[in-house]
């Protein structure tokens, strides 16, 4: 049994659930959405353990997290790279936002720069499908070696000016990754007293996102 944090009632926060509710029928959901239709379609599954909460994200996970939060794993379904904003909006004070390198941009062939500056990472470039494996060793629709996890590339990787920090993301299920949040904790810990320019990181075996800090 364990608990879980869905950030998103979106389609995909509900795929989540499902597919985490079928494969442990004893597992407690808490999952957090802005907007109350979104919570309702959750509530129409009909699930067992499952509580909603209309908030914001970010917003929430800000005000909630502490190092004895009940949650085993934090399950990220927004369009918001929830590690970076997170320190933004909760622990760190006195940094901004720094435009990650186009360095990271060789890290994948689907790559390409968001609107802060951040990079999302891509090894693919084809749409994968909502339930892949995330195969140890072969992309399953390229063929494409995977030995060597996208994480572990970007935890390994050397910058000129750059400090790397790094949050793996765990496949759960099929198509479902995540992390247990004390690793944010960790993260947070890891930062204080720190300056100069830094990489945060959220990847798993093949895609991720990075954004730059700097004090």
């Amino acid at each position: 049994m364990a608990s879980y944090l869905i950030l998103g009632a979106g389609k995909f926060g509900r795929l989540a659930l499902k597919r985490l509710a079928r494969q442990d029928a004893a597992a407690t959901f808490l999952v957090v959405d802005r907007i109350p239709s979104a919570l309702a379609a959750v509530r129409a599954l009909e699930l067992p353990g499952v509580t909603g909460v209309v908030a914001e994200a970010v917003a929430f996970l800000a005000a909630n997290l502490r190092e004895d939060s009940p949650w085993d794993w934090l399950i990220p379904m927004v369009p918001v790279h929830v590690a970076w904003a997170w320190l933004l909006a909760g622990p760190l004070r006195g940094w901004e936002t720094a435009v990650a390198p186009e360095a990271l941009a060789g890290l994948g062939a689907g790559s390409f720069r968001g609107p802060e500056g951040q990079m999302y990472l891509s090894r693919a470039a084809h749409l994968c499908p909502d339930d892949c494996p995330e195969p140890a060793e072969v992309c399953p629709v390229s063929g494409e070696s995977r030995e060597v996890a996208l994480f572990a590339e970007l935890a390994a990787l050397k910058l000129p000016g750059w400090t790397i920090k790094v949050v793996p993301s765990r496949q759960l299920a099929p198509g479902v990754g995540g992390y247990p949040p004390q690793e944010l904790m960790a993260l947070a810990r890891e930062l204080t007293g720190m300056s100069g320019k830094i990489l945060i990181a959220t990847a798993c075996r093949c895609h991720g996102v990075v954004h730059g800090l700097q004090r």
